[in-house]
């Protein structure tokens, strides 16, 4: 896709206006979805459990989102449980000099680290949740981390790819096939999440080329208005993986990321224009499908868990589809009963936190991707 100098011009621009450092100083609103959140899936040592599978297992992605969630909650208790098992069990106790791995869980031989590989999207969200979290809560020592953690980022998961630019792989193995075609994955990179880092990095310009990058991916990557999980990209060229047609539990998150990005951010006009035949497939089905596929157009006969339904909702929403977000918006959970929210399960009640927090107006992304949060007086850092 053409990129013209005006839209390069503007993007640039805002990503070099450096926001007011500002901490919070008020105490926070009881949020029962993230309460009933934490009770089915937190334990006591800041481990988000994945009860659906056998190992019992946790993955750097929920720990990055429960970081978040704690963060929007003004929950400092569990923000420092998530950040300190994270670090000591995933991170070999130093976030600072090493990855994440991405699978913790239960094993023959006992409890640790099943897959040793690192997720860059659990990476980004981390290194964002310290970010505003020093900036919310004025602690430096969270900015320093996050700063380490996004080098980390550039140097084992970052990679040039011809037809984007410098792009974050999905993680630092396993990416660049024998054809020399590069996988990546359009729900790892949200536009207010890149914005933010670019921004707050603005001293090293590989960010600001991350970021260009990413808004390319996303540009590129939907066909019949449609997104899929995964792409590949080959001497400039896109096309999807091999036997992987589809966006279904992956792409679903690319939907709420674009939903949730700032009216002014440049980038966010154009993606829901690109994303106007799932307007249409929305109002003809009253649901999200199970899966869509970008080459052929095609959609699952069945609707999505519900889970799918609460994510989207955002999405009608900022498409003018307001009578139906309000529909879908009903599959959001916002009670604190544990029960209810095992039953939902974990994925299912992860996109329905992020939904339902941002629908109900408790937190948002201004145009440099800072998270602003419902009712917060603020002073200056000092």
């Amino acid at each position: 896709m053409a990129w013209g100098s005006q839209f390069r011009a503007l993007t640039l621009s805002l990503l070099m206006v450096m926001g007011v450092s500002a901490c919070s100083n008020a105490s926070a609103k009881e949020w029962p979805g993230w309460q009933g959140f934490k009770a089915a899936y937190l334990s006591d040592d800041g481990r988000v459990v994945d009860h659906s599978e056998a190992d019992l297992r946790t993955v750097s992605e929920g720990q990055a989102y429960a970081l978040f969630f704690a963060l929007v909650a003004q929950d400092r208790k569990a923000f420092e449980q998530i950040l300190t098992w994270t670090e000591n069990n995933l991170a070999q106790g130093d976030l600072k000099n090493n990855l994440p791995a991405w699978i913790w869980g239960k094993q023959a031989t006992g409890w640790g680290v099943i897959d040793n590989n690192s997720a860059s999207d659990a990476d980004l969200w981390i290194a964002y949740g310290l970010l505003e979290a020093a900036r919310l809560w004025c602690e430096p020592s969270y900015a320093n981390k996050a700063r380490a953690l996004g080098e980390q980022i550039l140097t084992q998961e970052s990679m040039e790819v011809q037809g984007l630019g410098l792009s974050v792989l999905p993680g630092k193995q396993g990416f660049v096939l024998p054809s020399g075609g590069v996988k990546l994955n359009p729900s790892y990179v949200p536009p207010f999440l890149m914005a933010r880092l670019a921004n707050a990095w603005a001293d090293d310009k590989r960010w600001a080329e991350i970021y260009l990058a990413s808004q390319r991916l996303l540009l590129d990557s939907t066909g019949h208005g449609f997104y899929p999980d995964w792409v590949v990209y080959n001497n400039g060229l896109k096309s999807l993986p091999e036997g992987e047609p589809r966006g279904d539990y992956d792409a679903i998150r690319t939907y709420l990321w674009i939903a949730m990005s700032h009216p002014q951010d440049p980038i966010t006009a154009t993606l829901l224009r690109q994303l106007a035949p799932l307007s249409a497939v929305l109002v003809k089905r009253q649901h999200m499908p199970e899966w869509l596929e970008s080459d052929s157009g095609q959609t699952a006969p069945q609707p999505g868990p519900a889970g799918f339904q609460a994510a989207i909702a955002p999405l009608a929403d900022a498409m003018g589809l307001n009578k139906l977000a309000n529909t879908l918006g009903q599959r959001n959970l916002r009670n604190n009963k544990q029960n209810d929210w095992l039953q939902y399960g974990y994925y299912n009640g992860v996109l329905s936190l992020f939904a339902q927090g941002f629908v109900d107006k408790r937190y948002s992304f201004n145009s440099l991707g800072e998270l602003q949060l419902q009712g917060k007086e603020v002073k200056h850092c000092d």
